[in-house]
């Protein structure tokens, strides 16, 4: 027996449902493809970007490709920058690692947040009190106090 035509709107209709929930389906396979791979570059760079800063000695100086992260200058290439709000940051001007001022700990610390802090203190000392020629950037346009439970 011949299909009608409302049998045959009704056929048509349900193919199409089943086509477009396939095309949602592909699309958010797509997106979390996509996603997931996008994550996984930016891992990956982070990770090139902290293994070249891990090797990277600082330094002014040196030529070719062997001496692109050592530098033999006595001078560091440090760029010591003041953000408008005060705080000072410093820069490498081979590998572009920051050292910055770590955050003021709560009274209620840990002993190894105390010693993560004491370490990042340490490393940022270091950094602005490495020798070089290079000349201080940045203005002190406002500065923001919080006053909260923060231990001196």
């Amino acid at each position: 027996m011949p299909k009608t035509s409302s049998e045959e709107l009704e056929q048509l209709q349900i193919e199409e449902l089943k086509a477009s929930a396939l095309e949602r389906q592909q699309t958010r396979r797509e997106r979390a493809n996509r996603a997931a791979m996008t994550t996984q570059a930016l891992a990956s760079n982070e990770a090139r970007q902290k293994d070249i800063q891990s090797r990277c000695y600082h330094k002014k100086g040196g030529k070719g490709v062997q001496m692109l992260f050592q530098g033999n200058d006595s001078d560091y290439s440090l760029i010591k920058h003041t953000l408008s709000h005060g705080a000072m940051i410093v820069i490498c001007g081979r590998c572009a690692r920051v050292w910055e001022k770590p955050a003021r700990l709560p009274k209620t610390a840990t002993a190894e947040e105390k010693a993560a802090y004491r370490l990042q203190l340490e490393e940022f000392q270091w950094a602005i009190n490495a020798p070089t020629d290079n000349e201080p950037s940045g203005t002190n346009l406002f500065e923001i106090v919080r006053y909260d439970e923060t231990a001196a």
